[in-house]
């Protein structure tokens, strides 16, 4: 594993067991759409500044269509689709029940992956995934 690829999941882990607070706080006055809207205006106007003081563009420029269009139809599943669904969850629905069946997202890319990646189903990942949705249960 790349050196720091625990502590960037960790982290991510942690932002996002966050976030349903606050989102769950934010649509108690606005609906899950434009919940999302607003979020996704203010990542966008970041986004663009991180990319123009990086100069990430260039390498945004020099991306084949092919990886482009790989990376729009994977936002469009989880960033727009995905997100819509788990807001509109967390809208009416308890962030401590909502957030553990969103996270059985693994159990979903265990399959993806072995199925259109060709990756190695193995023992420790197949126990791991069994895991995450054992704690489901136990959450639900």
């Amino acid at each position: 594993m790349e050196k720091y690829s625990i502590q960037f999941a960790l982290l991510a882990a942690l932002l996002w067991g966050l976030a349903p607070v606050f989102e769950k706080l934010g649509f108690m006055k606005i609906s899950a759409l434009a919940g999302m809207t607003v979020r996704n205006i203010a990542i966008t106007l970041v986004l663009v500044l991180i990319v123009l003081l990086t100069n990430t563009g260039k390498e945004l420029l020099q991306a084949d269509l092919k990886t482009i269009a790989y990376i729009i139809l994977g936002g469009m599943l989880a960033g727009l689709l995905g997100m819509w669904s788990y807001f509109q969850a967390i809208k009416y629905g308890e962030a401590s029940r909502i957030v553990p069946i969103a996270g059985t997202y693994p159990l979903f890319a265990f399959l993806f992956s072995i199925l259109f990646l060709g990756e190695q189903l193995t023992l420790q990942k197949t126990i791991g995934v069994i895991l995450v949705v054992c704690g489901v249960i136990f959450l639900g």
